[in-house]
């Protein structure tokens, strides 16, 4: 019975991760192969199919080989993406919340997670103005209208994100179905028509096309690589569809669909050299080619949009790793967690997006800032993927050495050979990943230091018992947030506070992000007595997951129904960051970044829904 359920649901996963998935890798014949010649490399028989040859084994080698066949099975509870790979590698001191520590290679990961929002910006921009662009080659007098038009259709989708992404993400799949379908059929037609740029098959033209170029033809890496990005994607977007959809979506439609249009757009060339630059809309006749830009428009829309969550779902991750400050985030769906809105991050990628396709105004012009930061993202990856193997896995230091060198023999060659498009637009993603990474590792130094310093100032249990013993109380519950899962929170052996608090009504909360994507619901609140006036709350939550205050106070309720949880007071630390009396202090620039970040992260007082009225903030001067 379960293998059947299986197979019968096996087909609709596999559609829906065909919307989901495989929308960027998907849309790159639009612009990858054409690209390729950019680089002064004419479209003679030889060197298309050396190219041809080249794209071929970096689908068979990044994609097949790489990410389907090994890293989807290095999940982590189900989860992939590169800051699952690191919270598996890196591990986080159960339960008590603190942020994920950074060590090498921790550090490698996470500047290879921030170059992924670089990629979320040139990739809209890339995808959607190719696609437009398709009318210049149905009509000359299309061409003023095509950096308007993307600008507008970009601008449409930045503003359709706080409507959430589940009522038209049913259509996804469908539609990226019959692009493959369309890509794949004018391929195939035109590969029969001249069946002898199948020997591209072989990897002997691709080393035929380094031995004839030399050193030079290393910079066609920088144009291959536009092949593979969104590889990244089947990986992270493990959880949402599981091993088995991904990699039937990827054999059954998606690489068949690919290798025949790289092979199409190729035979074109073999035989009409001059049309390279369109080779993708020069396989249609002239009467398909407006409805090929409408569902080009279609498909690298759903690219965009798959980006574009992917950004949302990785800040979520970076903030509950403690790698990022809170964001205000919106939830669109009542069933599913997991589809959010995060308005600062789309404003971002939406100026950043438009900003590109006004200054570049072309996919030729895009495709020399693109690349750099995909190819940073998948070497950072393999680094990664290596310690988990090492450390984790145990497998032998051969076997690892093996499989990386493996996956090293391309990421290595896509880096070098994306550095010389730094001048030409490859500095842009690298600046938005310095700088985020910047950001990130702040956020993560200070915050470690401000939770060690709380956690220091929490007194023993005991000792809390024996001088509260005697203190007058009044009505209600006090709910004091600490980070110290353990002792008491410093606050409440405040004189004030132990004089005119009740102890028979005072909860100490801890709210703590695990080091792993889900905590069960059964495990998630732990409720303990220390005394008939004291009771601790342990809430843990995967970094995949939401915290959720009325889920907390629910389990609260169940375990101590004699508490009066109809008037509660919650006291939440505000910290003041002090520069002064510490002997290792953060840099001073580095100490004004936390405390600007600090001031403008989302409140989170918004973030967990808690009453204004009843919240009291007490201050905490931490030296820093």
């Amino acid at each position: 019975m379960g293998s059947s359920s299986t197979r019968r649901s096996l087909g609709p996963l596999a559609l829906a991760a065909l919307g989901v998935v495989f929308g960027d890798i998907g849309t790159s014949p639009l612009y990858a192969y054409a690209q390729c010649f950019s680089y002064d490399f004419r479209a003679t028989p030889q060197n298309v199919l050396g190219i041809l040859s080249l794209i071929i084994w970096a689908l068979i080698a990044v994609v097949c080989v790489k990410y389907v066949t090994f890293m989807l099975r290095a999940d982590y509870d189900g989860e992939g993406g590169i800051l699952a790979l690191l919270a598996r590698v890196a591990g986080s001191p159960e339960g008590n919340g603190m942020p994920v520590a950074l060590g090498a290679i921790a550090m490698i990961a996470l500047f290879g997670a921030a170059a992924l929002y670089g990629d979320g910006i040139i990739t809209p921009a890339i995808s959607v103005i190719s696609a437009i662009e398709g009318l210049g080659v149905w009509t000359k007098t299309a061409q003023p209208f095509i950096v308007p038009m993307s600008v507008a259709v970009l601008a449409g989708l930045f503003m359709l994100q706080p409507r959430g992404t589940g009522r038209v993400g049913k259509l996804f799949g469908p539609v990226m179905l019959l692009w493959f379908l369309a890509i794949g059929v004018a391929g195939a037609v035109a590969v029969s028509r001249h069946p002898a740029v199948l020997a591209a098959v072989s990897p002997a033209y691709g080393v035929a096309f380094f031995i004839h170029h030399g050193l030079r033809g290393a910079l066609i890496f920088g144009a291959v690589v536009l092949c593979v990005t969104g590889a990244e994607a089947l990986y992270a977007d493990l959880a949402h569809f599981g091993r088995a959809p991904i990699t039937a979506a990827w054999y059954a439609a998606v690489f068949p669909a690919l290798l025949l249009n790289y092979l199409g757009q190729g035979a074109h060339t073999l035989v009409a050299p001059s049309s390279v630059d369109s080779a993708f809309y020069a396989l249609y006749p002239s009467g398909l080619v407006v409805p090929m830009v409408l569902l080009s428009t279609a498909a690298t829309v759903i690219a965009s949009q798959s980006l574009i969550s992917g950004a949302f779902s990785l800040t979520h991750q970076a903030t509950q790793l403690g790698l990022a400050p809170r964001f205000w985030t919106v939830h669109t769906s009542k069933r599913r967690i997991g589809q959010i809105y995060v308005p600062a991050v789309n404003v971002f990628l939406a100026i950043g997006c438009i900003a590109l396709v006004v200054t570049f105004r072309s996919s030729a012009a895009l495709a020399g800032a693109y690349g750099l930061a995909v190819s940073v993202t998948m070497l950072a990856t393999t680094i990664t993927y290596a310690a988990l193997t090492h450390r984790r896995f145990r497998w032998p230091l051969a076997s690892t050495i093996a499989i990386v060198s493996l996956f090293l023999l391309w990421d290595v060659p896509f880096f070098v050979g994306n550095l010389s498009k730094v001048p030409a637009g490859g500095w842009f993603p690298l600046v938005v990943a310095t700088v985020l990474f910047t950001l990130f590792t702040t956020w993560n130094r200070g915050r470690m230091r401000l939770m060690t310093f709380l956690q220091a100032q929490s007194i023993p249990v005991e000792d809390f018992l024996k001088s509260a013993g005697t203190h007058a109380s009044v009505e209600g519950t006090a709910v004091f947030f600490t980070s110290d899962p353990r002792g008491i929170p410093a606050a409440l052996h405040n004189w004030w506070i132990t004089e005119h608090l009740a102890l028979n009504a005072v909860v100490l909360l801890t709210m703590a992000n695990v080091g792993r994507p889900y905590v069960a619901e059964s495990d998630r609140v732990e409720v303990e007595s220390l005394s008939p006036h004291l009771v601790r709350v342990h809430a843990r939550y995967g970094f995949m997951q939401h915290e959720r205050i009325d889920e907390v106070m629910r389990r609260l309720k169940e375990s101590r129904p004699d508490l009066d949880l109809a008037t509660v007071t919650y006291y939440l630390p505000a910290p003041s960051i002090d520069p002064k009396h510490c002997g290792h202090r953060l840099p001073a620039w580095q100490r004004l970044l936390y405390v600007w970040m600090l001031r403008n992260a989302h409140s989170r007082i918004d973030a967990l829904g808690l009453p204004a009225d009843r919240v009291m903030q007490f201050g905490v001067n931490v030296p820093m």
